[in-house]
């Protein structure tokens, strides 16, 4: 084996055994590469191709695989320009081993799905595959690691198949065509200012895309697809002596091409000057700025490196805090605004600076960030400001820490294919976990306040701003942009104000009640509380996560038990309630307060129910408890006036050119056609934004929440259940409680209209239509009928994929959805959309509905339901190992009024599944005469 693999700092890997360590050791190098996590095997074989390898148990009897070219766009020549994209299309459409679509149907009779579990995407400089399979399976096994070899040197490239699919490159490139792309081809150029990589985009040339010959695909596959530039990854729940053979067995017989092209690193070149883009377009329906600062790459390879980019980070989440302050002002200058860093290719990174601009605000908006920016560049942010960051920096990895035996092994896949790409570092998180304490403990404020010296930068600055073409909104010149950045710049804000509350979360612990009825259920491991305020508490201990607890409390009636001229105040109460903050804190006190804690939680007014949906660890349970109490009883009206003044002025930016928006022009006309002018189914407009009211949203919070024998709780997660009886009597049992019967949603009169309805809309610049089919009407509810409706949805979206996508070229993706629902009467909503040619939609549309005739009179195919049947099945067996799937199924038990034991019988319901009733199904809930089609077309469309 040894002649074949050179192993990677394997004197690292025992010299640092993070298994060791309390602290980094004495002589702990910080200008030294960092070792290699222990866990993890890397190797080169003698061809130059890389491998990584990690034993991972979740999820269970899954691996993640892939293979990673360090190759994309930027390798093309100029007639190949979109050529690298292309090619990963076609590798899914013929190799060596499997003819189109085998491979699909391979990995769908496994249960596993095309786009989640099987996958590709091509970039600037590289191209990944990305395959997750069950590792329970020899054969299953033996075809994974083939694809992967086929991949990698035999992918067939026939004429035939390459024609088929230029129409769905075509959809792909049409499917992101619009505002943001219109904005994007006039901004890259200067963000990329004089470099290949501005004419390189990913998705290429449409001329050679639907031109370029099959010779020229094989070019670059030959000259680019080469072990030297190759790197296989596998991780999950797998032998790793197995894996390796596999890899060695399959990829040292690959071989690189004599005279092969060097890879050269695109550069991004300096420019002294200030790169302007002054942009408006007709659908986008707000206005922005955003501030380049192009800087040279640093390392990131030892510890000095590391440390520095703890310290950048630091720095930018305090600098946000307090830009993200400004938004909850009254009147606030800006909308929202944020700094941060990205990399610009491989060989350029940059600050960045952005904000959401107001008109008539747009020198102060644009002057409010500049002036925040220079406050904390000339002077710094206070040891207060740091202690809090740096404590939630350390919760959060002392967080993933505790749970390195529960990450996803698609978390480390995506790590290790930034190893092999460029060369990040994969310390592994123990090492991580010794660095971050060691290099915060004695951090000085000094240093971090030193990074705010980039922001004075001059130089090598690129400035976008864009606005609506729109009545009011005027473009600013570069002479008013730069006057409104240097105004920023020495405009005194004044010494910045830590507002920090040294009041208790909770001032006084309320008087406890009691657990006054138990129930176990065995089979589910679930405990099952009656509390003496009526309310009901569901608690499922788990050993998932170490470090988490779920929580979702739910009650029926929502804002339908409101009436119609209070239903905006209903549906805005939680945005405002959220942001005026609870009991003495207003929200920014309150974020200053839970500093350094795992807290979260949030609370929701739907339709048919209200809810609070939350997160915590046990180390903070009776923090999150407190949080939950004080958001019930004692929401902060102090200070709602100024959140009400706050939240109404942006609500009224982001609607005050909705209408620009083709999407929501054409949402809204959906609406109409089914809703006409029923007061809960208008958009939300300035007009009806005059409908809030702070008062009535408050009473409305306090009806919806202040009833807590009308709510059940759900806790899932690393629960020890003594001390959490505890909690629940003290901050749940203690809850106000009106009694009385349940409430239950009301009836609103609102139905979708019945019979065949149409919509077209013409709104849009892009040659492009967007396609949605809807069906509607009443059902009988059951779980039963749910299932078949689920089944038969999964039946469809198999079925348009192969006639819609690869039969057809015709689009890039289908969407097929459908539900059913219980309140306030039975209900079902079902359908299917798409973009596409405007030419070419209303055939697609027929082709659709042929699919769903087909499936109604003919039953669906025998390998068909295999495919579904097998993929709900590892869906379940991958959810049952998980804290949010039990989270929800319960909740769902629990509002269904079922047997919590119905969630352990699942694969038995699947496996008993008549397929018979997937095609009742499609009768029933794809009614042809309850049809609404409809198109969004280009303007231009006669």
């Amino acid at each position: 084996m040894q002649s074949f693999i050179k192993l990677v700092s394997v004197y690292l890997l025992i010299a640092l055994s993070p298994a060791v360590w309390a602290q980094l050791p004495e002589d702990f190098d910080m200008t030294a590469p960092l070792p290699v996590d222990p866990d993890v095997r890397v190797g080169e074989l003698d061809n130059g191709l890389r491998y990584y390898i990690r034993k991972n148990g979740r999820p269970e009897n899954r691996v993640s695989l892939r293979l990673v070219v360090n190759a994309g766009s930027l390798q093309e020549d100029d007639d190949q320009r979109g050529i690298a994209h292309f090619l990963e299309h076609m590798a899914f459409n013929g190799t060596k081993h499997f003819e189109k679509l085998e491979l699909v149907n391979f990995l769908e009779g496994i249960g596993m799905r095309f786009g989640q579990h099987l996958n590709a995407s091509t970039s600037f400089d590289e191209t990944i595959y990305k395959l997750e399979v069950p590792w329970d399976d020899q054969e299953s096994i033996d075809k994974a690691f083939l694809i992967l070899e086929d991949w990698a040197t035999n992918i067939t490239f026939d004429p035939f198949e390459i024609e088929a699919e230029r129409g769905v490159v075509v959809e792909e490139w049409r499917s992101g065509q619009g505002a943001g792309q219109r904005i994007r081809d006039q901004q890259i150029p200067l963000i990329f200012y004089n470099s290949r990589y501005a004419k390189r985009l990913p998705i290429g040339s449409m001329f050679v895309v639907q031109n370029a010959p099959a010779e020229r695909f094989r070019d670059f596959y030959e000259k680019w697809y080469r072990p030297d530039l190759m790197g296989v990854i596998a991780v999950g729940d797998f032998d790793p002596d197995e894996v390796e053979r596999q890899i060695i067995t399959r990829f040292s017989r690959l071989e690189n091409p004599e005279g092969a092209p060097e890879r050269v690193e695109a550069e991004v070149p300096d420019h002294e000057e200030t790169l302007f883009s002054i942009v408006s377009d007709p659908e986008i329906t707000g206005m922005s700025a955003r501030i380049y600062l192009k800087l040279d790459p640093v390392g990131d390879q030892t510890g000095e490196d590391y440390r520095r980019h703890l310290i950048e980070r630091i720095y930018f989440s305090l600098l946000n805090k307090r830009l993200s302050e400004r938004t909850l002002e009254a009147n606030p200058p800006y909308i929202s605004a944020s700094v941060g860093a990205t990399n610009l290719g491989r060989s350029k990174r940059a600050y960045v600076m952005s904000v959401g601009l107001v008109q008539g605000k747009v020198q102060e908006g644009i002057e409010l960030l500049m002036a925040e920016v220079a406050r904390a560049s000339r002077d710094g942010f206070s040891q207060s400001e740091m202690d809090r960051v740096k404590a939630d920096m350390i919760r959060g990895m002392d967080r993933a820490y505790e749970e390195r035996e529960n990450t996803q092994s698609g978390v480390f896949a995506a790590e290790y294919t930034r190893a092999f790409t460029v060369d990040e570092p994969i310390p592994g998180i123990a090492l991580e976990r010794v660095m971050h304490h060691a290099f915060l403990k004695d951090l000085d404020l000094e240093e971090v306040n030193r990074i705010g010296d980039a922001f004075r930068q001059q130089g090598n600055r690129v400035i976008l701003f864009t606005a609506p073409e729109a009545e009011g909104y005027e473009l600013p010149s570069e002479q008013d942009l730069l006057a409104a950045l240097e105004s920023g710049k020495s405009k005194d804000l004044g010494a910045y104000v830590d507002d920090v509350s040294d009041e208790p979360l909770l001032a006084e612990i309320p008087e406890a009640g009691e657990i006054v009825e138990e129930r176990y259920h065995e089979a589910v491991g679930v405990y099952d509380w009656t509390l003496s305020n009526g309310a009901r508490v569901i608690v499922k201990p788990t050993d998932f996560k170490k470090d988490q607890v779920l929580m979702s409390a739910y009650s029926e009636g929502g804002s339908s038990l409101v009436s119609d001229d209070e239903f905006i105040p209903a549906m805005t109460a939680t945005m405002l309630l959220g942001e005026s903050g609870i009991g003495p804190f207003n929200t920014i006190q309150l974020e200053k307060k839970l500093a350094g804690k795992t807290l979260r939680l949030s609370p929701s007014i739907g339709s048919t129910s209200e809810s609070l949906s939350g997160s915590t660890s046990p180390q903070d349970l009776e923090e999150f408890f407190k949080l939950v109490y004080l958001q019930i009883t004692d929401p902060n009206e102090k200070d709602l006036a100024n959140a009400f003044e706050s939240v109404k002025f942006r609500l009224s930016e982001m609607v005050a050119n909705r209408e620009k928006s083709p999407g929501a022009v054409f949402q809204d006309a959906i609406e109409e056609a089914y809703y006409g002018d029923h007061p809960r189914h208008q958009p939300l407009d300035i007009d009806r934004l005059d409908e809030m009211e702070a008062r009535l949203s408050l009473e409305i919070f306090k009806d919806r929440f202040q009833n807590a024998g009308d709510f059940v709780f759900v806790f899932v997660g690393a629960i020890e259940v003594e001390p959490f009886r505890d909690y629940v009597r003290t901050y749940l049992a203690s809850l106000p409680t009106r009694g009385g019967p349940p409430e239950r949603a009301r009836e609103l009169g609102d139905k979708p209209k019945s019979g065949r309805l149409s919509v077209d809309i013409k709104k849009g610049l892009e040659e492009k239509t967007t396609v949605r089919v809807f069906f509607n009407g009443d059902a009988e509810w059951s779980p039963e009928n749910r299932y078949a409706l689920a089944f038969a949805r999964g039946l469809l979206n198999i079925r348009m994929r192969e006639v819609l996508r690869e039969d057809n070229g015709g689009v890039y993706g289908v969407s097929v959805f459908g539900s059913l629902g219980r309140l306030p009467e039975g209900s079902y909503s079902s359908g299917f959309g798409f973009s596409c040619d405007p030419g070419n939609a209303e055939n697609l549309v027929r082709l659709g509905l042929m699919q769903i005739i087909e499936l109604q009179e003919e039953g669906p195919r025998p390998e068909n339901v295999q495919k579904v049947r097998e993929t709900h099945l590892r869906e379940h067996e991958r959810g049952i190992k998980e804290n949010g799937f039990w989270l929800s199924n319960l909740v769902g038990m629990v509002a269904e009024d079922r047997d919590f034991e119905d969630i352990l019988n699942f694969p038995e319901r699947v496996k008993a599944f008549d397929a018979k009733a997937a095609q009742e199904a499609a009768v029933l809930y794809f009614d042809m005469r309850n049809l609404l089609v409809a198109y969004l077309r280009p303007e231009y469309t006669e």
